[in-house]
């Protein structure tokens, strides 16, 4: 397998990523992080999806590690600025987490999986205390903030062939809230046990859910 780092260009971007590559690819994800992360921390689920069979684009959003640009409200063409770069080897997923789970699962991906995904507009004081505390000071930030760029964001509008969502029996109360309603629903959602917010990530039962998935759609 092939490991590379390389910028994505277009739409007037250049869109830190890292790539893997395994031969014979039959298809292409691009990997989201979340707020205050990097791609970095999504190396792990990029992997276990590349030894699948996927070649993978873990990115940087803007604001995030090595993006150039500051956090804005154009934040979601990143994500479809990296789809594009992908769409030569195949239909392409997007696998996101948070802030990266709710950019995924309204982009233009051919399918999307969104781990713990931050799908309201509004969030609870504490809620957004929290990620300021624990991941805002990571974040390059402009002169609008997170509660302004996840409210300007389209809502996500279930698709039962298309989309999947993944959430800790330990998460955030608003996005387990959520899970369990679009779960009623009829929307795909699955489980983690004993998952955070902040690490269901980097579980194995969510590469196990991930990759299941994507062999369901390609294979």
């Amino acid at each position: 397998m092939e490991i590379e780092r390389e910028i994505i260009n277009g739409n007037g971007l250049k869109v830190p990523c890292v790539t893997f590559k395994p031969s014979n690819p039959i298809g292409a994800v691009v990997a989201v992080h979340g707020y205050g992360g990097l791609k970095e921390e999504m190396m792990g689920v990029a992997w276990h999806m590349a030894e699948k069979g996927f070649v993978v684009g873990a990115i940087d959003l803007r604001g995030h590690g090595e993006h150039p640009f500051d956090l804005d409200r154009d934040i979601l063409l990143d994500i479809e600025t990296a789809i594009s770069h992908f769409r030569p080897f195949g239909k392409v997923t997007a696998v996101g987490h948070s802030l990266g789970g709710r950019l995924s699962l309204i982009s233009s991906a051919d399918h999307a999986i969104g781990i713990s995904p931050a799908l309201d507009k509004i969030f609870t004081p504490q809620t957004m205390g929290f990620l300021e505390e624990r991941r805002g000071y990571r974040v390059h930030k402009s002169n609008c903030n997170i509660s302004e760029i996840v409210n300007d964001l389209p809502l996500f509008q279930s698709d039962e062939n298309k989309s999947l969502i993944i959430y800790g029996s330990r998460d955030i109360p608003e996005i387990m809230s959520n899970c369990a309603k679009l779960k009623s629903e009829g929307t795909q959602v699955v489980q983690i046990e004993n998952a955070l917010h902040n690490d269901i990530f980097l579980f194995g039962p969510t590469f196990e859910t991930v990759t299941r998935k994507l062999h369901e759609w390609y294979v």
